[in-house]
């Protein structure tokens, strides 16, 4: 009998020690935007705040629109409210993306506990939305060529 008791709670525990491991994968830490605009603002990136173009969405706290020098692409950063408006934000953007695909199609989705990916190269385009927590990274660049640069981006300020 104790044999059996020492088993189940070697089980139970072992399954307790998993179940820790596994909650810490599978999320993200989300930037401000305070540390995305200086993020943006290190690489020589011109900065413009995006939140007039928003003022009719009361649930956009702040929008941030960042391009280098050459204005060759854009992108843009968004605080919503909370995680449900970034969520609804993010299906919308990505679900329009999805409508303007067609013929070869390269797509990326990826989710976890408090994020989601989708990236979409299409016709020479590159274009992606990605939520974590309440804020939103949209991008829709005319030119794939710059996918590496703003993926770059994004993976130096851990987005």
């Amino acid at each position: 009998m104790k044999n059996i008791r020492l088993r189940v709670f070697c089980l139970l525990a072992a399954l307790a020690i998993a179940a820790s491991l596994l909650t810490g994968c599978g999320s993200k830490n989300a930037v401000n935007t305070v540390d995305f605009e200086a993020a943006a603002s290190q690489r020589g990136f011109i900065i413009e705040d995006g939140s007039k173009f928003f003022g009719a969405y009361d649930y956009i706290k702040q929008a941030t629109l960042v391009a280098p020098e050459d204005q060759a692409y854009q992108i843009e950063f968004y605080e919503l409210n909370d995680s449900a408006f970034a969520k609804s934000f993010f299906e919308s953007n990505k679900n329009r993306f999805i409508m303007m695909k067609g013929g070869e199609a390269e797509e990326t989705n990826d989710s976890g506990s408090n994020y989601d990916i989708y990236k979409l190269e299409n016709y020479g385009r590159f274009m992606m939305v990605e939520r974590i927590d309440n804020t939103v990274i949209y991008v829709n660049s005319t030119d794939s060529s710059y996918k590496q640069a703003i993926e770059d981006f994004l993976s130096d300020i851990n987005y």
